[in-house]
C-alpha cells in the first residue's frame, strides 16, 4: 500500500509542475522568466489579451494589467503565459 501511495504522489506532483511550465522546440519556459526569453523559446503568440489581476505586494492589494499570450498546442489545449512588466508570471492550460 505504501508504494502505490508513493507513486500516486509522485504522478500528482508531476502533474502540477508541468502546468508551471511550457515546452516550445525543446526548450522549457518557467514562471520569472522575460517575455524575451520566452519569444526567443516560443515564438509570436497566437493571440494576446489583457486582463486586470489583483495582487497583493508590500501588504497592500492593487489592481493590475497583465497581457495574456496564447501558445496552441498540438492535440493539447492551449497554453495560456501571464505577462506582467515584462516578466512571465505564471502559465497555465486554457480550461476553456
Amino acid at each position: 500500500m505504501g508504494r502505490l501511495t508513493m507513486v500516486v504522489m509522485c504522478i500528482l506532483i508531476s502533474g502540477a509542475v508541468a502546468a508551471d511550465s511550457l515546452r516550445c522546440r525543446g526548450k522549457l519556459v518557467r514562471a520569472g522568466e522575460s517575455s524575451n526569453a520566452l519569444i526567443k523559446k516560443c515564438g509570436s503568440p497566437a493571440r494576446k489579451y489583457s486582463a486586470r489581476e489583483v495582487i497583493s505586494e508590500h501588504g497592500r492589494q492593487q489592481s493590475v494589467s497583465v497581457s495574456n499570450w496564447v501558445y496552441p498546442r498540438r492535440g493539447k489545449k492551449d497554453m495560456i503565459a501571464s505577462v506582467r512588466s515584462g516578466t512571465v508570471v505564471s502559465l497555465r492550460v486554457d480550461r476553456s
